[in-house]
C-alpha cells in the first residue's frame, strides 16, 4: 500500500497519495477505519477516516481487485450545513446530505446498503467534529 497511512496518534505526520498525481500530508490521527468486499466483483475497498490537528476530515479510499488498486484521497471541512470536499485538484462545497451520497459513490459501496451504513457515517462525522 503506497499510502504511507498508519494508524496514526494525535499529532503524527500522515501522507497520503492518489492516483490524480496529487500528495497530502497533515498532522492528525486515524479516526475510523472500515472495509468492505464484494463477492460478486472480489472488489475490496478500504476507507480509512483521519483527524486532522485542525480539525479538518481526510478520508483515503483505497479500492481494487487482485492486484488492481486506486487511491484517492478527499479532505472534508464541515462548516454549519455546508461541507467543503476536495481530492487535492478539483474542490466542491455541498450540503452535508450529499456528502453521505458522495462518500458512498467515491467508495463503490451499492446504492442499496447507503441505507444501513448511514447511521455509521454520521456518527463519525458527529465524533470528528466534536
Amino acid at each position: 500500500m503506497d499510502s504511507k497511512a498508519t494508524a496514526p496518534a494525535v499529532g503524527e505526520r500522515v501522507t497520503l497519495k492518489s492516483e490524480n498525481g496529487t500528495e497530502l500530508t497533515f498532522t492528525g490521527r486515524l479516526f475510523s477505519e472500515s472495509s468492505y468486499y464484494d463477492q460478486d466483483t472480489a472488489h475490496l475497498t478500504r476507507l480509512r477516516l483521519f483527524v486532522t490537528d485542525s480539525k479538518e476530515l481526510v478520508y483515503s479510499i483505497i479500492s481494487g481487485a487482485g492486484t488492481e488498486k486506486t487511491r484517492r484521497y478527499y479532505t472534508v471541512t464541515v462548516e454549519d450545513e455546508l461541507c467543503l470536499m476536495s481530492d487535492g485538484v478539483l474542490s466542491i462545497r455541498l450540503p452535508v446530505d450529499m456528502l453521505f451520497s458522495a462518500v458512498f459513490g467515491l467508495c463503490g459501496i451499492d446504492p442499496s446498503r447507503a441505507e444501513e451504513l448511514r447511521p455509521l457515517f454520521e456518527e463519525n462525522l458527529r465524533a470528528a467534529n466534536s
